[in-house]
């Protein structure tokens, strides 16, 4: 039996520091997408289905519609019973087909407490603990030696770039080394020319004396 996820869209963007910021500060669909992209890959990687669910108000957010074989993005408007009526109609159906379902809702009053009794839920910091920060605890893990090809590839980068800064200094230590003896150099050529300069001045004082 697969297992279906039906996200409380909004409901985790104001449960996650990051994403609520980008909210309230204006940047709404910056919000949505990085919660978008975060659930994408989720869903990928466990390769079960996922329905976001967000309340849209405005016609325009229904345009952005999302339908793809792990993830679909719906938004529901508040004639039609907005996100919570939405997201019990889904979980109802799901459940009829054979599915597992869980829900993420911080909302356990007015969602989570009406939801069918074959429907799990998960409140959003558990959910976004275990499923999406999991990659981030996964690769503190990993211990010296074991580098994966990305790593591998970052590390050989750096070591060509180490090179060529250690060449670049090498270089520039070299023309400022030529530099400082040409300078010398033409140090000593004007130094050479004052002198010969002066000998001539004190040999024509001499000659008019005469």
């Amino acid at each position: 039996m697969s297992r279906f996820w039906i996200v409380d869209g909004h409901n985790v963007i104001f449960a996650i520091p990051p994403l609520q910021r980008l909210q309230v500060s204006g940047h709404r669909e910056a919000a949505r997408q990085g919660l978008l992209d975060a659930l994408r890959r989720f869903a990928q990687k466990r390769n079960d289905k996922l329905l976001v669910v967000f309340d849209g108000g405005d016609p325009q957010w229904n345009q952005d519609a999302i339908r793809e074989p792990l993830l679909e993005v719906v938004y529901s408007r508040r004639r039609e019973g907005g996100a919570d009526e939405r997201i019990i109609r889904e979980a109802k159906s799901l459940v009829q087909h054979g599915h597992r379902v869980t829900v993420v809702t911080n909302d356990v009053i007015t969602l989570a407490s009406v939801l069918p009794k074959d429907v799990d839920h998960l409140k959003v910091r558990p959910f976004w603990e275990t499923y999406i920060e999991e990659r981030v605890r996964e690769a503190s893990k990993r211990v010296e030696g074991d580098f994966s090809e990305v790593e591998k590839e970052m590390l050989a980068r750096a070591a060509t770039e180490e090179s060529e800064q250690v060449g670049a200094k090498s270089i520039a230590v070299a023309v400022s080394s030529t530099r400082k003896r040409s300078a010398g150099k033409d140090a000593l050529r004007e130094r050479l020319r004052l002198k010969r300069e002066k000998g001539r001045a004190r040999h024509q004082r001499r000659f008019k004396r005469r």
